[in-house]
């Protein structure tokens, strides 16, 4: 569903988190920050409010697709589930209705560093291999490299980095290394 087409149920942080009065639930909603549309002026400018326009239509029109019970009607979120960490020591000052969003952690990744290594189909001819012997005393770890599963994600971090230490101290084996296609 656009505007955030990746849903990940996150309560298992919750425990870990600092929270005054726990909520009963934390999501993760993510999705690609298209360019804004310069010919039709239809997006604003700022990345950061593309991202809370995107949500507040998001949780208005499509989140009872997940969540039925989250609307009171089609295209009217309840707001007043969703925890303001200031609302416990002042009542009187929590936000109401949309206002509500802003009390949220949103973020539009817009730097370089902030983005996915993508998978591009004929991109992974261009990835490095932790295991390439090129450079003496040399080797690289992370999700972009060559390491058997070419996505950004923790998993293909996890195997790199288990190739780079193949790779400087023969260990561990790399039939040992899960899910990597051994050469």
């Amino acid at each position: 569903m656009e505007p955030f087409d990746t849903w990940a149920d996150m309560h298992h942080l919750i425990a870990r988190e600092g929270w005054t009065r726990p909520p009963r639930a934390l999501a993760y909603f993510c999705n690609v920050l298209p360019e804004p549309d310069a010919a039709t002026g239809d997006d604003p400018p700022d990345p950061r409010e593309r991202v809370r326009r995107n949500a507040i239509r998001f949780l208005n029109h499509d989140v009872a697709h997940l969540w039925p019970h989250a609307v009171r009607i089609p295209g009217e979120f309840r707001w007043e589930l969703l925890v303001d960490p200031d609302e416990a020591e002042r009542p009187w000052a929590s936000a109401r209705g949309e206002a509500r969003f802003g009390s949220q952690f949103w973020t539009a990744n817009v730097n370089p560093s902030d983005r996915y290594a993508l998978s591009l189909p004929g991109t992974s001819a261009y990835r490095i291999s932790p295991l390439d012997p090129t450079y003496d005393n040399l080797t690289i770890a992370g999700d972009w490299t060559a390491c058997g599963f070419n996505a950004g994600c923790v998993e293909a971090a996890v195997m790199s980095g288990r190739l780079a230490a193949h790779a400087i101290a023969r260990s561990p084996a790399l039939e040992d290394i899960i899910g990597y296609d051994h050469p």
